[in-house]
């Protein structure tokens, strides 16, 4: 079965509007067929970066225009890739539904047309999927006008109740976290409900109703644990792991996001003075991170690139949902005798942070590396590893 390609075209008709700009599309190429849909994103020429398909910097609101193409592409691959997964023979007509705008009746309905529309990275659109789950669950619809004081009390211990099974492990409730999460998934909704004039202002619930703050624990792995994961044999029944294993370490040699693994495009590697650079800006905070991948963690990042390298798609990676890998980590860390540890996938990054401060990395540098904003976020990593801890005494008592 052919699999569509899709590609970003500017100015396809070669022709210049009155205020000398050209559209930017999405072609999409499938049995010898075309269709282009419209990003409505206009540009002037000098703007246009044609080598690697993307707005030039300089160009106003470039990053975020990027990113909204960027997930344009991933919704039309995901969309094409569900139809087939369910048994269904594709064609590019199909995607004209992506595109189409019903008459909005009930909130619930207003989240699940608006969350394929968002910036937002891959894995927070699942989240307010879950989150979108969830409301039906408690109310099949919940128009605007349930959205009261009151309304989210009850969610908010409906949620307390709920409790998660995965395959033999013992059920477990929801965390205050993830309890958090959906609220402020449901906040977001309400304030761009208000926006677009679907919610009357005097009726936002959340001027009374107030999101509990709730400190996370960060969670890393010791030097000996990361060498346990890379050396664990996954084999038989256990090598369907190893596609996540991989991905989680590359996120430890990088320090990468879950969402800036799964959105890394080819064009963020750059090749500099013969070494290979991903510069890329993250999807969270938009900072722009620079890392030699030839020297840090001794190349192992870029082995893994070029493991997973495909031809025929825009993405370094195949996309897996967050919580499909934080299920999968759980076996792997048991395989790996890694006990003791609620490992994610954010565990990585975490990891990252603290090895680096362990190995005497300048917190500066660690703080480039991560696209900290502040280095009073990087300098938390510092002294929670008690080997860093270790090292800081003996580095005084040589001193």
């Amino acid at each position: 079965m052919n699999k569509t390609r899709f590609a970003v075209v500017y100015n396809r008709k070669k022709k210049l509007n009155e205020e000398d700009k050209a559209l930017i599309q999405i072609e999409c190429y499938l049995n010898r067929k075309r269709k282009y849909f419209s990003t409505n994103i206009y540009i002037e020429p000098k703007y246009w970066n044609a080598k690697n398909s993307l707005i030039k910097t300089d160009f106003p609101n470039a990053i975020k225009l990027n990113k909204k193409i960027a997930e344009t592409l991933r919704d039309l691959e995901n969309f094409e890739l569900d139809k087939i997964n369910n048994g269904r023979a594709f064609n590019l007509s199909m995607l004209d539904n992506m595109f189409d705008v019903p008459k909005i009746e009930s909130f619930t309905e207003f989240m699940e047309l608006e969350i394929p529309t968002q910036t937002s990275t891959q894995g927070t659109k699942n989240n307010q999927r879950t989150t979108l789950k969830k409301l039906r669950e408690f109310k099949k619809v919940v128009y605007f006008e349930d959205l009261t004081f009151d309304f989210l009390q009850k969610f908010s211990l409906f949620l307390g109740k709920q409790e998660i099974k995965y395959k033999n492990l013992p059920p477990k409730k929801l965390n205050q976290s993830t309890i958090n999460k959906h609220l402020k998934n449901i906040k977001r909704f309400v304030n761009l409900a208000i926006n677009k004039d679907l919610m009357n202002i005097q009726s936002y619930p959340f001027r009374k109703f107030k999101i509990s703050q709730t400190e996370s624990k960060k969670i890393f792995l010791l030097p000996e644990e990361i060498e346990n994961m890379e050396q664990l044999q996954l084999v038989g029944e256990n090598k369907k792991h190893e596609v996540i294993r991989d991905m989680f370490l590359f996120s430890v040699y990088t320090g990468l996001r879950y969402s800036d693994v799964f959105s890394l495009r080819k064009n963020d590697l750059t090749t500099i003075d013969g070494e290979t650079w991903l510069i890329k800006d993250l999807e969270k905070t938009k900072e722009n991170i620079r890392i030699p991948l030839n020297q840090i963690f001794n190349g192992k990042p870029l082995e893994i690139i070029n493991k997973y390298n495909k031809l025929g798609t825009v993405f370094c990676f195949n996309y897996l949902t967050n919580q499909h890998c934080n299920r999968q980590l759980k076996e792997i860390a048991t395989l790996a005798n890694i006990e003791n540890k609620a490992i994610t996938f954010h565990t990585a990054r975490h990891t990252t942070a603290t090895f680096l401060i362990y190995k005497g990395v300048p917190m500066t540098t660690v703080q480039k590396l991560l696209g900290h904003r502040k280095i009073a976020t990087t300098q938390i990593y510092g002294h929670i590893m008690d080997k860093t801890l270790q090292n800081d005494i003996k580095a005084v008592q040589n001193w």
